[in-house]
């Protein structure tokens, strides 16, 4: 992943079975996953929180012994939500609680990655070097595993992580780099709990191309980085990323709506 394999170790250490099993617990208590449905498998969830399947399957032997998921073995096995959760795990206060929680989060985090990556994009610009900053545009032909009108959201993860750590790189500050990773690393696990399986028309509109969602979001500031235009890098990234906090929240509301 361009020179990212140390980042994403790190997001890996960073994703922990308490972590993963969190972001699970409160994919479930506000009805993204219902009684019955089966979850991602072992390998799915692996790719899309950036952490390591035994960590993945640590997670869901502890929402088992909770009561949350069961586990069956065989060629139709695999994990689903009970059918009776245990008291405290729904209804619509504990939905509006958990709900509360995570845009409470994802507010933090983003305010957070938008002080810094708009400022990593800007030096990405002005001081990249020439194939760092053409690796960016290369980056949006990146595939990203669209299948019956659905996107792999591990497969969007991956590409956007790359995306995002190489104009951080590019920029050529270290702290800022690894602010970014850290920042990506503890975010990711519990927003992508919320895409896991989820219709993205519900964000991008019915019409929209999702094959074309990744290069749509990204292309602004590849060009800008590549034009060595700074303050319009920096205005892009910073666009980005408020439109990025507005799909969580609109998937939030859909979530929530549903319940």
């Amino acid at each position: 992943m361009s020179g990212t394999d140390a980042e994403q170790d790190g997001a890996r250490r960073s994703a922990s079975r308490d972590v993963v099993a969190e972001a699970l617990r409160k994919r479930i208590a506000l009805g993204g996953f219902e009684p019955g449905d089966r979850l991602p498998t072992e390998r799915e969830l692996a790719a899309a929180f950036g952490a390591g399947r035994n960590t993945v399957r640590q997670a869901l032997r502890q929402l088992a012994d909770e009561g949350l998921v069961v586990t069956t073995l065989g060629r139709n096995g695999g994990t689903r939500v009970a059918e009776a959760a245990p008291v405290g795990t729904a209804g619509t206060g504990a939905q509006a609680a958990v709900a509360a929680d995570i845009r409470a989060t994802l507010r933090d985090y983003m305010e957070y990655r938008g002080a810094v990556e708009p400022l990593a994009a800007r030096l990405a610009a002005e001081r990249g070097s020439t194939p760092a900053r053409r690796e960016l545009v290369k980056l949006l032909d990146a595939g990203i595993g669209t299948a019956g009108g659905a996107v792999d959201i591990s497969a969007y993860h991956r590409v956007d992580s790359r995306f995002h750590l190489a104009v951080a790189a590019a920029g050529g500050n270290e702290v800022l780099h690894e602010a970014v990773a850290r920042a990506r690393a503890e975010m990711f696990v519990g927003g992508n709990a919320l895409w896991l399986r989820a219709d993205w028309h519900v964000v991008y509109g019915a019409e929209a191309d999702l094959s074309c969602v990744f290069r749509d979001e990204h292309e602004g500031i590849a060009l800008a980085v590549l034009a060595g235009d700074g303050a319009a890098a920096e205005q892009r990234m910073r666009d980005h990323l408020a439109d990025s906090y507005q799909q969580f929240v609109r998937l939030l509301d859909h979530f929530e709506g549903r319940g």
